[in-house]
Protein backbone atom coordinates (compact mmCIF):
# COMPACT_ATOMS: atom_id res chain seq x y z
CA UNK A 1 0.00 0.00 0.00
CA UNK A 2 2.83 2.26 0.63
CA UNK A 3 4.52 1.80 -2.52
CA UNK A 4 1.63 2.59 -4.22
CA UNK A 5 0.79 5.46 -2.38
CA UNK A 6 3.98 6.68 -3.72
CA UNK A 7 3.57 6.21 -6.94
CA UNK A 8 0.52 7.93 -6.70
CA UNK A 9 1.74 10.82 -5.16
CA UNK A 10 4.77 10.82 -8.00
CA UNK A 11 1.96 11.34 -10.68
CA UNK A 12 0.77 14.04 -9.04
CA UNK A 13 4.55 15.40 -9.36
CA UNK A 14 4.50 14.34 -12.73
CA UNK A 15 1.27 15.80 -13.76
CA UNK A 16 1.87 19.05 -12.06
CA UNK A 17 5.06 19.21 -14.77
CA UNK A 18 2.74 18.51 -17.94
CA UNK A 19 0.29 21.52 -16.30
CA UNK A 20 3.39 23.90 -16.34
CA UNK A 21 4.37 22.91 -19.69
CA UNK A 22 0.85 23.18 -21.30
CA UNK A 23 0.15 26.48 -20.17
CA UNK A 24 3.27 28.00 -21.09
CA UNK A 25 3.42 26.39 -24.54
CA UNK A 26 -0.37 28.04 -24.74
CA UNK A 27 1.17 31.43 -23.30
CA UNK A 28 4.08 31.37 -25.57
CA UNK A 29 2.01 30.57 -28.58
CA UNK A 30 0.20 33.84 -27.61
CA UNK A 31 3.09 36.06 -28.01
CA UNK A 32 3.17 38.82 -30.92
CA UNK A 33 6.05 38.03 -33.26
CA UNK A 34 6.71 41.72 -32.74
CA UNK A 35 6.75 42.09 -28.85
CA UNK A 36 8.66 44.54 -26.94
CA UNK A 37 11.16 43.96 -24.56
CA UNK A 38 9.50 45.23 -21.35
CA UNK A 39 6.05 43.00 -22.13
CA UNK A 40 8.44 39.96 -22.65
CA UNK A 41 10.24 40.71 -19.52
CA UNK A 42 6.55 40.85 -17.68
CA UNK A 43 5.55 37.52 -19.61
CA UNK A 44 8.66 35.73 -18.01
CA UNK A 45 7.88 36.80 -14.44
CA UNK A 46 4.19 35.41 -15.40
CA UNK A 47 5.93 32.08 -16.25
CA UNK A 48 8.50 32.30 -13.03
CA UNK A 49 4.98 32.46 -11.40
CA UNK A 50 3.59 29.61 -13.10
CA UNK A 51 6.94 27.33 -12.48
CA UNK A 52 5.92 27.59 -8.71
CA UNK A 53 2.35 27.14 -8.82
CA UNK A 54 0.42 24.39 -7.00
CA UNK A 55 -1.74 22.00 -8.41
CA UNK A 56 -5.15 24.19 -8.14
CA UNK A 57 -3.39 27.37 -9.40
CA UNK A 58 -2.06 25.25 -12.20
CA UNK A 59 -5.61 24.03 -12.75
CA UNK A 60 -6.70 27.56 -12.97
CA UNK A 61 -4.39 28.72 -14.94
CA UNK A 62 -4.56 26.40 -17.55
CA UNK A 63 -8.02 26.56 -17.75
CA UNK A 64 -8.00 30.30 -18.60
CA UNK A 65 -5.17 29.62 -21.21
CA UNK A 66 -7.45 27.30 -22.92
CA UNK A 67 -10.34 29.45 -22.42
CA UNK A 68 -8.07 32.32 -24.26
CA UNK A 69 -6.87 30.05 -26.80
CA UNK A 70 -10.61 29.35 -27.76
CA UNK A 71 -10.21 25.78 -26.74
CA UNK A 72 -12.21 25.09 -23.50
CA UNK A 73 -12.04 21.95 -22.36
CA UNK A 74 -14.83 21.65 -19.29
CA UNK A 75 -14.17 17.70 -18.84
CA UNK A 76 -10.40 18.26 -18.43
CA UNK A 77 -11.14 20.52 -16.20
CA UNK A 78 -13.64 18.65 -14.30
CA UNK A 79 -10.76 15.58 -14.48
CA UNK A 80 -8.20 17.52 -13.01
CA UNK A 81 -10.50 19.28 -10.49
CA UNK A 82 -11.26 15.79 -9.38
CA UNK A 83 -7.34 14.87 -9.24
CA UNK A 84 -6.84 17.96 -6.95
CA UNK A 85 -8.75 16.52 -4.56
CA UNK A 86 -7.56 13.08 -4.24
CA UNK A 87 -4.19 14.89 -4.37
CA UNK A 88 -5.09 17.02 -1.21
CA UNK A 89 -6.14 13.74 0.64
CA UNK A 90 -3.35 11.84 -0.39
CA UNK A 91 -0.47 14.62 0.07
CA UNK A 92 -1.98 15.42 3.33
CA UNK A 93 -3.91 12.62 5.03
CA UNK A 94 -2.51 10.94 8.26
CA UNK A 95 -2.65 7.59 7.47
CA UNK A 96 -3.69 4.01 9.43
CA UNK A 97 -3.65 0.33 8.60
CA UNK A 98 -6.70 -1.48 9.39
CA UNK A 99 -6.06 -5.11 9.97
CA UNK A 100 -8.16 -5.86 6.65
CA UNK A 101 -5.60 -4.37 4.44
CA UNK A 102 -7.57 -0.71 3.79
CA UNK A 103 -5.75 2.10 4.92
CA UNK A 104 -7.54 4.47 6.62
CA UNK A 105 -6.74 8.17 5.61
CA UNK A 106 -7.76 11.05 8.83
CA UNK A 107 -8.01 14.43 6.78
CA UNK A 108 -10.31 17.15 6.92
CA UNK A 109 -10.45 19.88 3.55
CA UNK A 110 -10.74 23.54 3.63
CA UNK A 111 -14.59 23.23 3.81
CA UNK A 112 -14.40 21.38 7.00
CA UNK A 113 -15.25 17.98 5.18
CA UNK A 114 -14.22 14.76 7.01
CA UNK A 115 -13.30 11.88 4.68
CA UNK A 116 -14.26 9.16 6.36
CA UNK A 117 -13.57 6.08 4.06
CA UNK A 118 -10.83 3.60 3.12
CA UNK A 119 -8.78 3.00 0.31
CA UNK A 120 -7.01 -0.06 -1.23
CA UNK A 121 -4.66 -0.20 -3.52
CA UNK A 122 -6.90 -0.49 -6.42
CA UNK A 123 -8.28 3.22 -5.41
CA UNK A 124 -4.80 4.38 -5.57
CA UNK A 125 -4.34 2.69 -8.86
CA UNK A 126 -7.25 4.45 -10.26
CA UNK A 127 -6.29 7.40 -8.72
CA UNK A 128 -3.49 7.34 -10.15
CA UNK A 129 -4.69 5.79 -13.60
CA UNK A 130 -6.64 9.39 -13.73
CA UNK A 131 -3.65 11.41 -12.89
CA UNK A 132 -1.94 10.07 -15.78
CA UNK A 133 -4.25 10.42 -18.12
CA UNK A 134 -4.93 13.49 -16.86
CA UNK A 135 -1.14 14.84 -17.53
CA UNK A 136 -1.32 12.67 -21.02
CA UNK A 137 -4.12 15.04 -22.04
CA UNK A 138 -1.89 18.22 -21.14
CA UNK A 139 0.98 16.56 -23.40
CA UNK A 140 -1.89 16.49 -26.46
CA UNK A 141 -2.26 20.11 -26.14
CA UNK A 142 1.51 20.82 -26.09
CA UNK A 143 1.76 18.94 -29.03
CA UNK A 144 -1.08 20.33 -30.82
CA UNK A 145 0.09 23.71 -30.53
CA UNK A 146 4.29 22.73 -31.50
CA UNK A 147 3.10 20.70 -34.65
CA UNK A 148 0.72 23.89 -35.72
CA UNK A 149 -2.31 21.97 -36.02
CA UNK A 150 -5.69 23.64 -35.30
CA UNK A 151 -4.57 25.56 -32.50
CA UNK A 152 -4.09 29.08 -33.78
CA UNK A 153 -2.27 31.65 -31.63
CA UNK A 154 -3.72 34.54 -30.85
CA UNK A 155 -7.09 34.17 -32.24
Amino acid sequence: MAAELGLTIAGFGHLEDMLKRAIFALERAGLDGNIHERDFRAWLGRMDHVAADSLGTLIDRLDRALTRARHPDQDLKAQLDEVKGWRNLLCHAAWKPLARGDWQPAFMNTAGEVFDGTLAVEDLRAIRAMTLDSARRAARVIHAIEEGSTWPAGE
